[in-house]
C-alpha cells in the first residue's frame, strides 16, 4: 500500500522551528518599520519637526525686520524733534500756538437703513 500523492507530508520539528523563527523575524521586522515610521523619533515626526522649524525661522525673520523698523522709528522718536511734532499733529490732533486748525469730517457713506419698513414706499392710499 502506497501513501496518496496529494496528501501532505508530515512537518519535522526543524521545519516547524523555522517557521516560528521565520514568523518571529517578520514580527520584529515589521514592528521596527512601524516604530520607524510612526515612533516617537519617526520620518514622520521628523518631517513634521522640519517642516514647524522652518516656518518659525520664517516668522523669527519677519519679527526681526519688525523689530529693525521698531528700533529705528525709537530713534527718530528720541532724536527726532520733528517726527515728534508729526505724530503730535496727525494723532493727537494738535497745534502750535497760533496755527488754525483746520478739522473735516471723514468722507464715509451715510449708513443705509436697514428696516424694510423704510425702504418700500407706502401704498396706502391717500
Amino acid at each position: 500500500m502506497s501513501a496518496p500523492a496529494d496528501a501532505a507530508p508530515a512537518a519535522s520539528p526543524s521545519d516547524l522551528r523555522r517557521r516560528v523563527l521565520f514568523t518571529a523575524l517578520w514580527f520584529v521586522v515589521a514592528s521596527l518599520l512601524f516604530n520607524l515610521l510612526f515612533g516617537d523619533m519617526g520620518l514622520i515626526r521628523g518631517f513634521r519637526q522640519r517642516q514647524a522649524y522652518s516656518r518659525i525661522q520664517a516668522e523669527v525673520r519677519t519679527l526681526r525686520a519688525e523689530n529693525l523698523l521698531l528700533a529705528a522709528d525709537v530713534r527718530a522718536l528720541r532724536h527726532d524733534p520733528w517726527r515728534v511734532e508729526a505724530i503730535a499733529r496727525e494723532e493727537l490732533g494738535l497745534a502750535r500756538p497760533g496755527e488754525i486748525l483746520f478739522l473735516f469730517p471723514s468722507q464715509e457713506p451715510p449708513e443705509a437703513s436697514t428696516s424694510p419698513e423704510l425702504s418700500k414706499p407706502s401704498t396706502r392710499p391717500r
